[in-house]
């Protein structure tokens, strides 16, 4: 059984500048809150990845086009906000935005769906986050145990915080495009 969650864009490639604005903000928004707070609470295995969780939740909503340009401009924010090298997260998240969109297109929207892409997107996410780190030479990377336990924590938050995370987002995206119609 499958239940429908939106309704799907005839040109799910169409990049609707309100709509694309207002996510962007959230994300933006997102990348401030996951370095300041976040990162700063001890929850158990680090916490969530907020900025991972919004981007494929966008990405699953608007589309591989939509997703791919806000993960790039999301990675490159976050980038420009850390000290690594410059485009290291910005290539992480453009990949990232581009597949769940892809995964978007191609399944039935349902809620089940949702929690798989969004978990699977950020244990995906944090590992390739990792993988381009080492490739690009970084210092002080942790070991490959560690990090596979942190993708599983990170993806087990996804998948608890999804439920609740999913339907505000989509109402929010109706909201807006219910305001920009005359």
């Amino acid at each position: 059984m499958t239940v429908q969650l939106w309704e799907p864009e005839s040109d799910a490639d169409a990049i609707h500048a309100p709509t694309f604005a207002v996510v962007m903000f959230v994300l933006l928004v997102a990348v401030i809150a996951q370095v300041s707070v976040v990162m700063r609470l001890s929850l158990p295995g680090g916490g969530p990845d907020l900025v991972l969780m919004l981007l494929a939740t966008a990405a699953l909503v608007l589309g591989p086009v939509n997703g791919a340009l806000l993960g790039f401009l999301t990675g490159l924010f976050g980038d420009l906000l850390s000290t690594h090298v410059l485009g290291q997260t910005t290539l992480v998240f453009l990949l990232v935005g581009y597949l769940v969109g892809l995964v978007a297109d191609a399944t039935e929207r349902s809620a089940v769906v949702a929690l798989a892409a969004v978990s699977g997107a950020v244990a995906v996410g944090t590992l390739a986050d990792v993988a381009v780190a080492a490739l690009l030479g970084a210092d002080g990377l942790a070991s490959p145990g560690h990090t596979l336990v942190r993708a599983l924590v990170t993806a087990l938050y996804a998948a608890l915080l999804t439920p609740f995370l999913f339907p505000a987002f989509t109402a929010g995206l109706r909201r807006i495009r219910r305001v920009r119609r005359p």
